[in-house]
């Protein structure tokens, strides 16, 4: 076996390889031809690279030769992250070093990342652009409302019916005084909100389409009141495979919905939650949290009494807890929600539907 350490960078790679004794035998400080090297491995190599953009991509390509690709989390790898003196020579030879030890050695762990399909790599994809279209929607919603109150205009109610119905906002506007700088910014920020309205539905749409597959899981997590079939698909996307969780407590920490936790001397204190984990599914269901309260009583008592004794912040991650435990249980089981509505779940289902039907008409982007 050979065991292959690469620094990945963008124009060329750093490799270095070992045999079955941990001797380094091949070092190649530039290979230039990465793409011609990935072709020459065989079924008696392993691979080993760091996360980063592209690596999923050569992940594939190297699987497809026969050899074995790990990708690992630098920043969870001490050999590295810790190194006083970092160099791709060094690090190169660490990843080698620390592959052939992990396949040695019960006792040294790499820490891996797991290499989601092609499938969810898509439906991540488009909903980082899914993101970015509502944080750029949400930017030009503030600065409209900016722009009005600084001309005077004090009308909450007024001032969000013009950025909720761009189309209308002239005849919303009128008798409102505005100078020539605000009206012109103010109608090129409506134009823009108009256009990336339309791409967000757009986009939602594809998002359905590229979630076909996963049309079963979708059908079964929509039961609980407040998941829309666009929920349920992120955390799809998010989770990829459902049973590499072995436990909700692995779940609740690769979402980031648990706190960071300082032991010493005996006191334990809970900090904020840990943001160094995915937080698509944290930032989108917690935009659902009060239709998800009110889908069972449990869960409105559950809710409502921390609300009271710890605060809406706290409450609102602890209810999450509680909803992807129970969603992670219904795929894994396979069981729909017990508190169903059902007049509320066909609603949903027809939704899906109907979006998908509308796909037929305008297909999936290729």
């Amino acid at each position: 076996m050979r065991y292959h350490g690469v620094d990945l960078h963008k124009r060329y790679a750093t490799i270095s390889v070992r045999d079955d004794r941990g001797q380094e035998v091949g070092y190649l400080p530039r290979e230039v031809d990465f793409h011609g090297y990935v072709q020459r491995l065989g079924y008696e190599d392993v691979v080993v690279l760091e996360a980063s953009a592209g690596v999923l991509w050569w992940a594939e390509r190297i699987a497809n030769t026969g050899a074995r690709c790990i990708v690992i989390d630098p920043h969870r790898y001490r050999i590295i992250r810790d190194s006083w003196n970092k160099t791709d020579r060094r690090d190169a030879a660490a990843l080698s070093l620390g592959l052939w030890l992990a396949e040695h050695s019960q006792e040294v762990k790499l820490p891996v990342v797991w290499q989601p399909g092609p499938a969810v790599r898509e439906l991540r994809r488009l909903f980082s652009h899914y993101q970015l279209l509502t944080n750029q929607i949400r930017q030009l919603k503030n600065e409209v409302h900016g722009m009005l109150t600084d001309n005077g205009m004090f009308d909450g109610r007024r001032a969000k019916a013009v950025v909720e119905a761009p189309q209308k906002a002239e005849q919303l506007l009128q008798g409102i005084e505005l100078s020539e700088a605000s009206r012109l910014c103010v109608r090129m920020s409506l134009e823009q909100l108009q256009a990336l309205s339309r791409q967000k539905q757009l986009l939602r749409r594809q998002i359905y389409g590229f979630g076909r597959p996963l049309e079963a899981q979708v059908r079964l997590l929509i039961g609980i009141r407040g998941i829309t079939p666009l929920l349920a698909l992120a955390f799809l996307a998010e989770v990829g495979d459902i049973g590499r969780f072995r436990s909700a407590r692995r779940l609740f920490s690769y979402l980031g919905v648990v706190p960071r936790i300082h032991s010493s001397g005996g006191i334990t204190r809970s900090g904020p939650i840990n943001r160094a984990s995915r937080g698509l599914a944290r930032s989108l269901f917690t935009q659902a949290v009060p239709h998800l309260a009110d889908s069972s009583r449990s869960l409105g008592r559950f809710y409502a009494d921390l609300v009271e004794r710890r605060g809406y912040g706290r409450a609102r991650i602890a209810l999450l807890r509680k909803v992807f435990a129970i969603m992670r249980r219904m795929l894994m089981d396979c069981t729909p929600y017990a508190g169903m509505e059902l007049t509320l779940y066909s609603k949903k289902v027809q939704e899906w539907e109907r979006e998908l039907k509308k796909l037929e008409v305008m297909p999936i982007v290729a």
